[in-house]
């Protein structure tokens, strides 16, 4: 009688614990992680960015488009920035598709 008590009360507990444990994660930062790979995903399937990001950044840092700066890149020259950050590469993009 004892033990089934006790295996009942270690099963709640234990159950009780990852329900908790679980809802705290996703209050404190798990849903943006979860949010964070649904858009990677969604963007990837769309094309719109390659799924490995970082060795694509690296490629362009080899390549010199890019610059690493700590954890970040920049382009090397503003020109470049301002070419693909311009509204008209933006829609002849969008017209190629």
């Amino acid at each position: 009688m004892l033990g089934n008590n006790l295996a009942l009360g270690l099963n709640l507990m234990l159950g009780g614990g990852e329900s908790i444990g679980l809802a705290a994660g996703l209050t404190f930062g798990g849903a943006a992680f979860i949010q964070h790979y649904i858009l990677r995903f969604l963007l990837w399937r769309a094309g719109s960015m390659p799924w490995n990001y970082p060795r694509f950044l690296d490629y362009a840092a080899d390549r010199i488009i890019l610059r690493k700066v700590g954890g970040g890149y920049i382009f090397v020259h503003r020109m470049l920035l301002e070419y693909f950050a311009s509204p008209h590469w933006c829609k002849s993009q969008n017209s190629m598709a």
